[in-house]
């Protein structure tokens, strides 16, 4: 198992779009436990997801959003209730002009959101969490993946 960071990942102008996007759509982001959601088309960013997750484990995208994180809002360390072939996830900051955010894992490991920034690790795997964000709001596009079979196909 392994916990993957790429700086860079995505340029400054994707993580400007997609929070744009998200801000013209806001009004169809879903509310859970203390953040928001939202299902979107990424393009380019979903294929870049999926090439990387391909190249790490064989994965592919099942599903994808951009989530805003308001001012106080956090996770406990947990595991993520994904679905039973979930091999994956990924967080893509799309910014960083905050306090805190930062994803913790409990062996102790620290990632700090840095704009463009893509982390992938295995949700199920690594009990993780998120420190509660101050300042102003923080973007992500969050993602879990799912094994790719020998024909292409998803299980």
């Amino acid at each position: 198992m392994i916990i993957f960071i790429k700086d860079n990942f995505i340029t400054k102008q994707q993580c400007d779009w997609a929070i744009k996007t998200y801000k013209k759509n806001k009004n169809k982001a879903k509310h859970f436990r203390d953040v928001y959601p939202l299902e979107v088309p990424l393009g380019k960013i979903h294929n870049k997801l999926n090439k990387k997750s391909k190249e790490l484990n064989n994965s592919q995208i099942d599903w994808v959003e951009i989530v805003r994180w308001p001012i106080g809002s956090h996770q406990p360390l947990h595991f993520d209730n994904a679905k039973d072939n979930t091999t994956l996830a990924s967080i893509v900051y799309l910014n960083d002009k905050f306090d805190g955010g930062q994803t913790y894992f409990e062996n102790g490991r620290v990632v700090k959101p840095q704009k463009g920034r893509a982390l992938f690790f295995d949700g199920k795997y690594f009990k993780h969490g998120v420190n509660a964000v101050s300042g102003s709001e923080r973007f992500v596009i969050a993602a879990w993946y799912k094994p790719i079979t020998q024909e292409g196909d998803v299980k």
